[in-house]
């Protein structure tokens, strides 16, 4: 949903007034020099001025490339129509709020996938909530564990992936308003076809891997520890792989963190975006396997980009949704139940736009910082610090 437009200020100061011309009395030598310097400068002013009108008109031709581009090649999501519901839950005016979700469509071998698993409908593979603040001063990438057991409105308790194959697309969105209280501006889904693509367009990423692992039974791939490249299928193979590691899932949300972050590098590189052509190459090689919202139109992304011009790899944070205990169902599924202490957090934290004070928290929590600096409050206090240094002043309201 784009801001609307806010016409610039009015510079101070009067108006210049008009000059009179008046016919020049005959210089002296002296006068002569000076005017032939000021004539000098006058025309390196200008050199420089028509430098920049060249670069806005290449700017800007690019910037229509990549309109053009962008609106040919989207693929628009026709059952999501209607985000700015204003029955949602409310985000503070210029919060940006976009769902992305993986999807583990195998298009063209999606039937022979599913007579082979017996899976039935589709589900999304990762869950994540992109968050940018209406300061722009970063970008929050949240994934939410799959088997988290939440409440899907309307079909009772389940696994928050089941959401897409209960109710498609417009029930995940609620699923994930309902469980955060917040609103959710846009949703992009893209499959697997298209991330290897992507990988692959921006001529691969480099990824710090923390573990040695193999991926796959056939023709195994083997991802030895430090930094590596990926691209293409390999890259795919490394953000799906779950067999290999004792908590499965939960490596496996870290290492899909870990590229997409190198994406973002890779892309914010300099060698990307001083390179239309790759940037070009980028959009046209991942469209076709997107869909986004209607609202996600190229004015909406141009004005975005705009909005975080200075936006650089360090300033996004990646992280995963906190989450409670492995729980078996009666019905036998493995599922993890979320952590509702961690829960009420993150709900005012989004609220108040202080994701970082939540990551700071959640860092607390996980033993990586010192902790004497923090009150103890009363014994009942269901979170036991003091909440005003870590999320913020002003949060009275426990939703």
């Amino acid at each position: 949903m784009s801001e609307p437009h806010r016409p610039r200020r009015a510079r101070g100061g009067a108006a210049p007034q008009p000059q009179r011309t008046r016919r020049q009395s005959p210089k002296s030598a002296a006068g002569k020099k000076r005017r032939r310097g000021t004539t000098i400068t006058v025309s390196i002013l200008a050199v420089l001025a028509a430098l920049v009108i060249v670069a806005v008109v290449i700017a800007y031709s690019y910037l229509n490339r990549i309109q053009t581009v962008f609106e040919e090649e989207r693929n628009v999501i026709e059952e999501l129509n209607d985000l700015d519901d204003e029955t949602a839950y409310r985000t503070p005016e210029g919060t940006i709020n976009i769902l992305l979700l993986g999807s583990d469509s195998r298009g063209e071998d999606e039937e022979e996938y599913r007579d082979a698993t017996g899976e039935g409908g589709e589900r999304s593979d990762a869950i994540m909530l992109v968050h940018i603040p209406e300061d722009r001063s970063g970008v929050y990438v949240m994934s939410i564990m799959r088997d988290l057991w939440v409440d899907i409105p309307g079909y009772g308790s389940g696994r928050i992936n089941s959401a897409l194959s209960a109710g498609g697309l417009e029930l995940v969105v609620d699923t994930i308003e309902d469980m955060l209280y917040t609103h959710i501006n846009h949703v992009v889904t893209i499959d697997f076809e298209g991330f290897q693509d992507l990988t692959t367009a921006l001529g691969g990423v480099y990824v710090d891997n923390p573990r040695p692992f193999s991926a796959g039974q056939n023709n195994p791939a083997f991802y030895p520890e430090g930094t590596i490249r990926l691209e293409g299928s390999d890259a795919l193979r490394f953000v799906r792989e779950r067999q290999s590691f004792p908590t499965s899932d939960y490596i496996r949300v870290e290492n899909q963190q870990l590229v997409m972050r190198a994406i973002a590098e890779r892309f914010l590189s300099g060698d990307t975006l001083s390179n239309p052509n790759r940037i070009l190459a980028v959009l046209e090689s991942i469209l076709p396997f997107m869909e986004m919202d209607d609202g996600l139109d190229a004015d909406t992304i141009v004005g975005y980009a705009l909005d975080m011009t200075s936006m650089r790899a360090n300033d996004i944070h990646t992280f995963t949704m906190p989450a409670g205990e492995h729980h078996t169902t009666a019905a036998g599924a493995e599922v993890i139940l979320p952590d509702d202490e961690m829960m009420t957090l993150l709900r005012r934290s989004l609220q108040a736009e202080n994701m970082g004070g939540f990551m700071d928290y959640m860092a607390i929590s996980d033993g990586e910082e010192d902790t004497s600096t923090f009150t103890v409050l009363e014994d009942d206090d269901p979170l036991g610090i003091q909440m005003g240094r870590v999320i913020g002043e002003g949060l009275d309201h426990v939703y």
